[in-house]
């Protein structure tokens, strides 16, 4: 058996188990969500520049789906009581956020750019001839996972390790966190109240938001054990 799924399959193992305790445990909180809650809390303190440093940390947590978008979404809905008006603009919230997600994933480049363990000198080259092959995909699949939910680490750490340039990388990001950011701001804005219920509302503590939590996890684990699985050069060749 490879190494990678020796990893993979010991990831799985421990997440499941994890999922069981917070599940049986009242009460328990995992560290995602204690994070979370204590970030909401600064950043409802200090407005669009909590915005921004919360979203490169959550970006910047490499391989960790770290639920920063609840917070351009809570600024987005967030009302001055004493005015009755919206107390952020959704438009400033989603273009700092942006940027901080942004600068945030090009943390997953550079340690993909320095080393990339897990990635042979092999994978390596087959990534780099796989994406020059592509010059025009590559930007438009970073854009689409830019401006969707979906992990970009697990693309972004095999770029750096194929030298991709960091503008190409950068560039699309930026638009994609914008846009995503811009639009879940507006949501906050538009309908709080229905969508955080829907959500599970601000209960960090019942069982939708705890399987959240680990259903984002399985997923990074799976695109990170297919990105390293993947022999690249016969993909090229069997095209």
């Amino acid at each position: 058996m490879r190494l990678s799924d020796k990893i993979f399959l010991g990831s799985v193992t421990v997440l499941l188990v994890y999922w069981a305790i917070i599940l049986i445990v009242p009460g328990f909180l995992g560290p995602l969500q204690l994070i979370y809650s204590w970030l909401v809390d600064l950043t409802l303190l200090i407005g669009y520049p909590g915005a921004f440093v919360v979203s490169f940390l959550g970006c910047a947590t490499i391989l960790l789906p770290f639920p920063y978008v609840g917070i351009p979404f809570i600024l987005g809905g967030l009302r001055n009581v004493a005015l009755d008006v919206f107390a952020f603009n959704p438009m400033i919230v989603g273009l700092v956020a942006g940027l901080g997600a942004a600068l945030g994933e090009m943390v997953s480049y550079l340690i993909g750019y320095g080393g990339g363990a897990l990635i042979s000198e092999d994978q390596k080259n087959g990534f780099r001839d796989f994406v020059q092959k592509r010059p025009r995909t590559t930007p438009l699949v970073l854009w689409f996972l830019a401006v969707t939910p979906i992990p970009d680490d697990v693309l972004l750490v095999p770029l750096g390790a194929a030298k991709y340039s960091w503008w190409r990388v950068f560039v699309p990001q930026l638009l994609g966190k914008t846009m995503f950011l811009t639009a879940i701001a507006w949501a906050g804005q538009i309908g709080m109240d229905w969508i955080g219920l829907l959500l599970g509302g601000t209960d960090l503590n019942n069982a939708f938001t705890k399987s959240l939590e680990v259903i984002g996890l399985l997923l990074v684990i799976l695109a990170i054990y297919i990105i390293v699985s993947t022999n690249w050069s016969n993909r090229l060749q069997s095209e």
